[in-house]
């Protein structure tokens, strides 16, 4: 998985992963997943030498016996996990980096969830496997975002009243948050300003909701007049978060194309 270390919100190398940080022991190593499982943290699924295949889930068991994500909705992803050796699992609960390894991935298909009117029923997929020996936790001091590419189009649209909204450029997004380019004459938000009912809109994935709260406001390096305010997402449903996710996702494996493997396009989060 030489080409996942690379990526700064993918699985970090073996040799980077530091004894003091690694978790080992069956309670410890339960504690850690239930606590995840607890915050329906979102955690990526990386196979083993197919990482564009990584599986965007949370966690809906553990116990003694294993562990038990969710896969509905994701049938190459999950069946890429089935083939692997192993798969790499990386979540981001607050400002802590969880990764850990799980081996003899094995899935199960049960009864189709109710659909909607004119709607296909869909079937609920769940990835199993054994609990892991040892996980790490590694403290991270800033979140990456990624800036999306210029075809994408990508904006942050503002809700400002009734049939009033705004449009601002996305300058770079994170599974915690985004930033947006404020140009000059807007009106620049104070920090723990809530924009209710925004949205992520661009031209390769359908609009997606959002609820976000200003964590700062800076000056843009490219713009001299301009400011770049930063917002962290809150009260956000979980399958809303798994789709900027995968966006996310999306765009770091796009820039590594372009870049010949690397994970070029990563920027420093301003919150």
């Amino acid at each position: 998985m030489s080409n996942a270390a690379a990526s700064p919100i993918g699985p970090d190398a073996p040799d980077a992963l530091r004894p003091e940080f690694r978790i080992e022991g069956e309670f410890a190593v339960r504690a850690v997943l239930r606590e995840l499982m607890a915050r329906r943290a979102l955690v990526t699924l990386y196979p083993e030498g197919h990482i564009d295949d990584a599986l965007v889930t949370h966690i809906v068991h553990v116990g003694p016996e294993g562990i038990e994500l969710d896969a509905t909705g994701q049938p190459r992803s999950a069946a890429a996990l089935r083939r692997a050796s192993f798969a790499i699992g990386v979540a981001f609960p607050g400002s802590v980096k969880t990764q850990f390894r799980l081996e003899r991935l094995s899935s199960t298909d049960e009864a189709p969830l109710p659909a909607a009117a004119g709607a296909a029923a869909a079937t609920v997929t769940r990835l199993q496997a054994p609990l892991p020996a040892e996980l790490y936790r590694l403290q991270r001091r800033e979140a990456f975002r990624v800036s999306p590419p210029p075809e994408d189009d990508a904006h942050c649209v503002q809700h400002v009243g009734v049939g009033r909204e705004l449009r601002h450029p996305l300058v770079d997004l994170s599974a915690g948050g985004l930033a947006v380019l404020l140009l000059p004459g807007s009106a620049v938000p104070a920090p723990g300003r809530i924009w209710r009912h925004s949205r992520i809109e661009t031209a390769v994935v359908p609009p997606i909701p959002c609820e976000l709260v200003v964590r700062g406001v800076y000056p843009d390096p490219a713009h001299d007049d301009a400011r770049r305010v930063a917002f962290a997402f809150q009260a956000m449903p979980s399958e809303v978060l798994r789709r900027i996710q995968v966006y996310v996702i999306d765009i770091e494996k796009r820039l590594r194309g372009a870049n010949g493997g690397a994970a070029a396009g990563t920027t420093p989060a301003c919150s």
